[in-house]
């Protein structure tokens, strides 16, 4: 397995199959590169198929005192850099998104052409000015409860928090997807997956995502037990040069609920995106 020995000393986990366009997925809280295996094995077919293990996860370091959302976006700049990626195409499930969001803040992300979102907003919490976060209703005193039950029995915890990943009411047909989810998630390291709750609970990319100027795909689960589908509609209404596509027998995980639907999805942007570039060059060269 690839490892990119990162700037501050950590190392970073990754999966680089098949060839063409690179497609980097970048995947949710406590999750692995593993749960991105539907998209390897189809799409990297076509496609160049880069899939890191988020510091915290996997096989990469753990997240130390300090580190946060940020950490995760400059790894993955150093890891476009280090692997001189063009004309990427970024795919961010969850805390996955809040990594793309991020690292487009940086002057290296040239290399980065489109990106798709998976079930996710630009901020977590609600107040008065924020209804479309967390269905349950998280504020910053609710979301930090949990800490002390990860703390106590992490396998409890991932018992609990797995199964709304999945389509609402559709846990005993989904088990087979959240018994392999609950064996990725419960090898965890306990202080990075408290340090990156609470840094995503900090994070706020209402502002960032209207300035936004890369082609987007906002990609949702109509049945997620998290966001609701009017957070879809804020974000397709509020981000440039973005559709959103709804998978209606999904949740919170499109891509492991509906993977072919999802896989055609990400497909059909891509060559949307080839398209348009090809008009923009054929309009120049008729000048």
């Amino acid at each position: 397995m690839p490892v990119l020995e990162l700037r501050d000393g950590g190392v970073l986990e990754y999966e680089d199959v098949g060839s063409g366009q690179p497609i980097v997925f970048l995947h949710g809280w406590s999750l692995c590169k593993e749960v991105f295996e539907p998209q390897r094995t189809v799409l990297s077919q076509q496609y160049r198929v880069i899939v890191p293990d988020l510091r915290g996860h996997g096989g990469s370091s753990r997240v130390a005192r300090g580190e946060g959302i940020a950490t995760l976006a400059d790894d993955l700049i150093q890891l476009l850099v280090d692997r001189d990626l063009s004309e990427v195409i970024l795919v961010g499930w969850s805390m996955g998104a809040m990594v793309a969001w991020e690292s487009l803040q940086r002057p290296e992300t040239d290399r980065v052409v489109g990106i798709v979102t998976i079930d996710m907003v630009p901020r977590l919490l609600n107040d008065e000015s924020w209804k479309y976060g967390l269905q349950a209703g998280e504020d910053a005193g609710v979301f930090s409860k949990p800490i002390a039950r990860m703390r106590a029995d992490w396998p409890a915890f991932a018992r609990e928090f797995v199964p709304k990943i999945v389509a609402r009411d559709k846990a005993h047909e989904r088990a087979a997807i959240i018994e392999r989810t609950l064996r990725l998630v419960e090898g965890n390291d306990i202080d990075s997956m408290i340090r990156l709750w609470l840094s995503m609970a900090d994070q706020d990319y209402r502002q960032q995502v209207t300035h936004l100027r890369l082609p987007s795909l906002i990609a949702y689960g109509q049945l997620s037990q998290l966001y609701s589908e009017e957070a879809s509609v804020w974000l397709e209404n509020n981000l440039p040069d973005s559709r959103r596509v709804g998978f209606a027998d999904s949740g919170h995980s499109p891509h492991l609920e509906q993977p072919q639907t999802f896989n055609a999805a990400v497909q059909a942007f891509i060559t949307g995106l080839t398209e348009r570039r090809g008009e923009r060059i054929s309009g120049k060269s008729t000048h």
